[in-house]
């Protein structure tokens, strides 16, 4: 069972320096005693489309953010996004980024991708495929 520590599909400002922020959706809760904190992809794809907002692809610097407002550290966390889209196969579009490398790799467990994309206010069913 997931115990959401933020109200589920809610909306991050993140705060960029010397430049406006930025509304992320994001997607804070614990499983299987690990804090899972997820936001929604904010390249152009996964803008509300006529949204005036500039996609904003500023990791680690989103994640660093806001494991300071949260007061942890961010080792404390594991960090994923969501793309809104599936591959063919129905896997859900989740990365997880791994701080202490400063890389991505696209999350392996289904039943945990399908929770952050649940989280985030989508249907894992019904997201449109990635091709």
């Amino acid at each position: 069972m997931d115990k959401v520590l933020v109200e589920k599909n809610r909306e991050w400002s993140y705060q960029r320096e010397g430049k406006a922020p930025a509304a992320i959706r994001v997607a804070d809760f614990e499983r299987e005693g690990k804090r899972i904190v997820a936001f929604l992809e904010q390249t152009d794809i996964a803008k509300t489309p006529g949204a005036p907002q500039a996609a904003v692809n500023d990791w680690p610097r989103i994640a660093e953010a806001y494991a300071q407002e949260q007061g942890v550290p961010l080792s404390d966390i594991y960090w994923y996004e969501m793309n809104p889209r599936r591959f063919a196969n129905g896997r859900p579009n989740v990365s997880e980024y791994l701080p202490s490398r400063r890389e991505w790799r696209f999350e392996t467990s289904l039943p945990l991708a399908r929770a952050i994309v649940e989280q985030l206010g989508f249907d894992p069913d019904n997201l449109p495929l990635d091709i």
